[in-house]
């Protein structure tokens, strides 16, 4: 007969009841520690310099073959979260390891001067229609969390970021649905041939609010057979929300492509690309754009693809000051889904805090064909990176928005189209739009666009037409490329770039794409 225990987890401030089968009483320690950065640094050098160690990825059978629509069925009951009966300005939800999600967490709950670890409770969880789950045991641990707060209207708790996956985490400001992704780490992402490594958050601290609090902090240990981290975020919901993060990294071994601050996303088709047949939505995806600033006044809008194979772009960078994987379309007769709502889902852009130096924006894309799964990543690839038994240190702030930054001096890209030239020559025609920042109304004698074009491709025609329709104006080139490549071989990319100019002055962000001929 299994056995029935009622349990009060006391000292930082909640209690729950959790139901399992036939195992020893299990309670949940309290520890008096001050939790900082620093201490979650220490622990990242003790795991860096100690061999490697997979994460827990064992499950109990029943839980093991559960499919995606039982997997479903478990649900975290919102009458159990955490701090619910404080009447705290957060609330913390918990989520289930199942097959989806094999890897165990630690989640452990601190305050100013105590910490605890929160373990597996079953009555957390409504297991549907799955019936009897067999034995799971209270060390068990969780896959994940996500943090709620009352964002959008005083009496309902929203959700506002969630940790959930290797080092997967996405947020939500106010009036936003979830799309784009963020990672702690990338590893050899998008290498052609080398397989990714992922390294994993295996631990977590998160703080206990205090009544009003507006921000919310949590603490990350990050591991993989290469590296390993120590993080911070510091969570401000909001319209928008910002996360401000520190990471620590130490360098098991070395690490040719590190990607740091890395943003995930999906593009399936666009302005830029044929609607699949069948498909009566004019444009699907989570994002549509990589936006670059600089230091030294560089403004570069980069419009997603979904290629044919895997693409690389470099966008070097000395001193960056913003990047990030933006949703510019925010018409919803751009995407006439009003389920997906793609135009309610957030951008999102990273400005370095302290001076990250040199360096280059990777954008990857690789093919897809459907919306459901990410097939973009952007991050920040250093000129200087981690060195095995040395700290590495980085810090940026994220903003999970609606809105775009930018220069309000500057027209930005509205869109880009692309089509066959005239005689279905060799070649690529482009029709790109640039308004705001009062172009409209320049005098059209002195507008000119300044273009170059890599190696690869020549301009064959260029045309500046005024755009009524958005008060702006069309730059619309004829791009011919060299001969075709040899059967089997697959086109180099060719990079073009397109800006407007004042006689002198530019008055336009820079529109790069990368063409495959």
């Amino acid at each position: 007969m299994s056995s029935i225990k009622t349990v009060v987890l006391a000292g930082l401030g909640w209690s729950a009841a959790w139901v399992f089968l036939p195992a020893p009483p299990v309670s949940a320690a309290i520890e008096r520690l001050e939790v900082t950065y620093d201490y979650v640094g220490g622990l990242a050098a003790e795991r860096a310099a100690a061999p490697y160690k997979e994460p827990d990825r064992e499950l109990p059978k029943r839980l093991a073959e559960l499919n995606y629509d039982e997997i479903r069925d478990i649900r975290f009951r919102p009458d159990q979260a955490l701090w619910r009966n404080e009447a705290l300005p957060f609330q913390l939800h918990l989520f289930h390891r199942t097959a989806a999600v094999r890897e165990e967490v630690q989640i452990r709950e601190f305050s100013s001067t105590h910490v605890q670890t929160i373990p597996f409770i079953r009555d957390f969880f409504d297991y549907g229609k799955l019936g009897n789950m067999g034995s799971l045991r209270s060390s068990l641990g969780y896959s994940g969390f996500r943090l709620h707060y009352p964002m959008n209207r005083p009496d309902t708790f929203d959700e506002v970021a969630v940790f959930h996956g290797a080092s997967y985490f996405r947020a939500l400001g106010a009036g936003q649905i979830y799309g784009l992704s963020s990672r702690g780490l990338a590893v050899d992402s998008g290498v052609p041939g080398v397989t990714e490594e992922f390294p994993v958050f295996t631990d977590f601290w998160i703080g206990k609010p205090r009544p009003g609090a507006t921000e919310i902090t949590v603490y990350a240990l990050l591991d993989s057979k290469r590296i390993a981290g120590a993080y911070e975020f510091i969570i401000k919901p909001g319209h928008p929300t910002v996360i401000n993060v520190r990471a620590r990294l130490y360098a098991r071994d070395n690490i040719s492509l590190p990607g740091m601050a890395p943003l995930t996303s999906m593009f399936w088709f666009g302005k830029n690309s044929d609607r699949p047949g069948g498909d009566v939505r004019p444009q699907v995806h989570d994002s549509d754009g990589l936006l670059l600033h600089t230091a030294d006044g560089a403004h570069i809008w980069r419009p997603l693809q979904n290629p044919r194979y895997i693409l690389n772009t470099d966008l070097r960078a000395v001193k960056p000051t913003r990047f990030g994987l933006i949703q510019r379309e925010r018409a919803i007769s751009a995407y006439e889904d009003f389920e997906a709502r793609y135009h309610e889902r957030p951008s999102c852009w990273i400005e370095p805090v302290g001076d990250w130096g040199g360096g280059q924006v990777r954008l990857v894309e690789l093919p897809t064909v459907n919306e459901y799964g990410d097939n973009v990543v952007a991050y920040w690839v250093p000129d200087k990176k981690p060195e095995v038994g040395k700290p590495f240190d980085l810090a940026y702030r994220m903003t999970w928005s609606l809105a775009q930054p930018g220069d309000d001096n500057l027209a930005r890209v509205q869109s880009t189209r692309i089509g066959h030239l005239p005689d279905h020559g060799w070649g690529q025609l482009f029709w790109i739009d640039f308004a705001g920042a009062g172009l409209g109304q320049r005098n059209p004698a002195n507008l000119a666009p300044q273009i170059d074009l890599g190696p690869g491709a020549k301009l064959r025609h260029q045309t500046m037409i005024p755009h009524p329709g958005i008060d702006g104006w069309r730059v619309a080139l004829q791009i011919e490329g060299d001969n075709p490549p040899p059967p089997g071989e697959k086109p180099k990319p060719v990079e073009l770039r397109v800006r407007l100019r004042d006689g002198y002055e530019p008055v336009s962000e820079t529109w790069v794409y990368t063409w495959l001929p």
